[in-house]
């Protein structure tokens, strides 16, 4: 299994502008220990480390990573990983024919709405 993070979030999210959210995840891989993890609000132009939360389990991690939206309007959030072994999460990822092999950054569609 490759690299994958995902946000605990529904999918689309609505959340407030103009006033912190902590925006939490989880992190797994099948070769070794999630070992990092970092989080972007701006579609990739800027990436924030995020803080691990609880205790490391074999291949997971649970971290957070706080954010404070000002802009009304559509976002899209991102995470990406690296595990011990180096292996990380592409921007984009190979197309296979049967789906198999997924590990690219998934892009989380949320709304950010006046509060």
């Amino acid at each position: 299994m490759t690299v994958k993070s995902a946000f605990e979030l529904p999918w689309p999210a609505v959340l407030e502008a103009g006033r912190p959210h902590v925006l939490r995840g989880r992190s797994w891989s099948g070769n070794g220990r999630v070992g990092h993890v970092e989080a972007s609000a701006d579609n990739g132009a800027t990436w924030h480390p995020a803080e691990r939360r609880g205790p490391r389990r074999d291949a997971w991690l649970t971290w957070s990573v706080a954010w404070f939206p000002r802009q009304v309007g559509p976002h899209v959030l991102l995470a990406r990983a690296l595990d011990e072994t180096g292996a990380g999460q592409p921007p984009r990822t190979a197309r296979h024919p049967f789906g198999y092999h997924f590990d690219a950054v998934v892009r989380h569609p949320i709304m950010v709405t006046r509060g």
